[in-house]
């Protein structure tokens, strides 16, 4: 049963137990014996992981449960606003742990666990020797999600088969000794890519902690349904004496929490050189083929893919001013002449497309990068968009700020009775009135 706790100054419902593994519950805690508490949801990752510092005088939880350390042991823990309806929720196995011991006497004992995704744990299983997998990498995928964790914790809707598809003889899926499924999950991951309007993109595993299901989809989806997604606004005002327009500006459709909604600071930070010589490349799949019986390749160039990526993930928003820019300043001398090469056990075909939804991802991850720490809510999740506003008076580093913003990752940390939430968000695009010279057109 949630008891009620104090937390920024409003009531929250929390819950905090240790399980053993019958599921008996041993450790019934306050949020007081609570320290600190860190969760991190992030749209690269789909397994949540976190970790908790809670006080543990005279060695008060080994009294109770015996830890085993073989991942039968349960953390659970929920959160939610007495006045809101989204709870933040995840049952976690312990993954490590650590002590710090009182100085004087053993009543300042704490106790920290490294806290892993159940889901996680389940998928962390042997793959029987010599079993194949094939057919659409993404029902592969739902078949794994489904044998080791559970029937119900896909979301048929929207989980999207893509268009790899090992079906071709002798293609093949072959893990090796040392996978896991776990392994074997994230290694499908980085081959499952679908075309959408034209490019080959990839398609991400998120984790819905609502229903508690998993979906799989492009990231063209996600940046097509970005009105449906985004969660809320914030303004980066200092002082205010009159509202002004301010061409940058999203469209006004985000809700604005009057008591959350002020930015105290922004860090924002612009791909430079080193990051467009490592992530922004042009890729050479490579491979034999054995129809023609001759070796392959096949270029995937960022001046071919340019107008179709920001098609996907550029169009797709608006700014007060008129439709927004692409930012991609690259360099032609370099970018038409340098390669990465690829090469995987698929047809050189499979290389190319693997390598063109790897090359859309990179030039939407290594963008523009904005990261902010605000008053905590339970709302925040990863895989959802922010919108940044300016009412006060237009300065030039609007163009890059103000806009709609894709997370990527969502920490929430409890320390003490505060609760404050660390996100971090990229963008592909600037402001409409923004002149860059690109000399790759």
């Amino acid at each position: 049963m949630a008891e009620k706790f104090i937390i920024n100054g409003a009531p929250f419902e929390c819950e905090f137990q240790l399980k053993n593994d019958k599921g008996e519950v041993k450790s019934n805690f306050t949020k007081s014996a609570v320290k600190m508490l860190d969760l991190s949801e992030n749209l690269l990752e789909p397994f949540t992981n976190g970790t908790i510092v809670i006080n543990n005088p005279y060695d008060f939880i080994e009294n109770l449960m015996l830890t085993r350390g073989d991942g039968r042991d349960v953390f659970t823990f929920s959160l939610k606003p007495e006045d809101g309806d989204k709870k933040l929720e995840y049952n976690f196995v312990l993954d490590d742990e650590s002590n710090s011991v009182g100085l004087k006497d053993r009543a300042g004992n704490y106790k920290i666990f490294s806290l892993l995704d159940e889901n996680f744990f389940k998928l962390n299983e042997e793959i029987p020797y010599g079993k194949r997998f094939r057919g659409a990498t993404g029902d592969i995928i739902k078949s794994i999600l489904k044998e080791k964790i559970s029937e119900e914790i896909v979301d048929e809707e929207n989980f999207e088969p893509g268009d790899n598809v090992i079906n071709i003889f002798p293609e093949h899926i072959i893990p090796p000794d040392s996978f896991r499924y776990s392994d074997l999950l994230k290694y499908l991951l980085r081959i499952t890519y679908k075309k959408e309007k034209g490019l080959y993109v990839r398609s991400f595993l998120t984790f819905d902690r609502t229903t508690k299901k998993y979906s799989l989809q492009t990231l063209s989806k996600l940046f097509e349904k970005n009105k449906e997604e985004v969660m809320e606004a914030f303004a980066a005002n200092d002082l205010v004496d009159k509202i002004e327009s301010n061409k940058n500006n999203p469209p006004s459709e985000a809700p604005v929490n009057t008591y959350t909604s002020q930015l105290p600071q922004t860090n924002l930070t612009t791909p430079m050189l080193s990051y467009s010589n490592e992530f922004f490349m042009n890729y050479k799949a490579v491979g034999f083929d054995p129809i023609l019986g001759e070796h392959s390749i096949i270029e995937k160039r960022i001046e071919d893919i340019k107008k179709l990526w920001s098609k996907n993930f550029v169009d797709v928003f608006k700014s007060e001013g008129g439709k927004p820019k692409a930012f991609l300043p690259l360099n032609k001398q370099k970018k038409e002449n340098l390669f990465r090469t690829i090469s995987t056990p698929f047809s050189v075909d499979k290389s190319a497309n693997i390598a063109e939804a790897e090359m859309s991802s990179n030039l939407i991850f290594y963008n523009l990068c904005l990261s902010i720490d605000v008053v905590g809510d339970t709302e925040r999740q990863a895989g959802k968009f922010i919108d940044i506003f300016r009412t006060a008076k237009q300065v030039d580093s609007d163009k890059k700020l103000l806009g709609r913003w894709l997370v990527t990752k969502c920490r929430h940390k409890f320390y003490g009775d505060t609760y404050k939430n660390y996100i971090q968000c990229v963008k592909t695009y600037v402001g409409p009135d923004v002149n860059i010279d690109d000399d790759i057109d």
